[in-house]
């Protein structure tokens, strides 16, 4: 488990795509780092989209805010990838060269590192090299990188590299399911960042 207290990296009610403490909710267990990673998305009536499923606008979670997990420093942030089309089956599909498409890593106390993916580009109100607070806006939730719709990656790691350095299990200090506060979260339930 972290040894820092994370906040979701979101406000309000969002669905847990994947993630968690299980391997048979991770999307990622065989890579190190992603091994407890999170995907996030906002849903209604079941869905991440309203009307055609192809176009990013149409989901509920495009251009939502992305805030700051804890206190730290930016040490990595790409901003280069435009989003990812769409296809009508929403398989997941990767438009560039690097699966986190636009992404920032925050390094925090304990020899934690954050990992934030699938920003939109140009979103970015921090750069690298600066002091983020808990709860400050990073950008924006985009499609980038390998996707099936616009959604938040989320995971930490020992380390800098997100996919090398091992991955740890998420401690919530703010994660609420139906009303009930929870350390730890998993797969299928929709939470809430308070």
């Amino acid at each position: 488990m972290s040894k820092n207290r994370y906040i979701l990296p979101f406000k309000g009610k969002w669905y847990v795509e994947y993630g968690g403490t299980k391997r048979k909710n991770s999307h990622s267990w065989n890579i190190i780092g992603q091994r407890y990673a999170y995907d996030f998305e906002i849903r209604k009536n079941n869905l991440p989209y309203h009307n055609d499923v192809t176009k990013n606008e149409n989901y509920y979670s495009f251009l939502e805010n992305v805030y700051a997990p804890a206190d730290g420093w930016v040490v990595v942030l790409v901003n280069k990838y435009e989003n990812t089309h769409i296809t009508e089956d929403r398989k997941i599909i990767c438009d560039c060269d690097d699966a986190k498409g636009n992404y920032i890593i925050i390094k925090h106390n304990n020899g934690e590192y954050s990992t934030i993916c699938h920003f939109e580009k140009d979103s970015f109100l921090v750069k690298q090299g600066d002091l983020v607070k808990e709860g400050e806006i990073l950008g924006k939730v985009g499609n980038s990188g390998n996707t099936q719709g616009p959604h938040i990656h989320f995971q930490v790691q020992l380390g800098i590299d997100p996919d090398n350095n091992k991955g740890i299990p998420i401690t919530f200090k703010n994660a609420y399911e139906n009303g009930k506060k929870r350390k730890t979260i998993e797969k299928g339930i929709e939470i809430e960042g308070k």
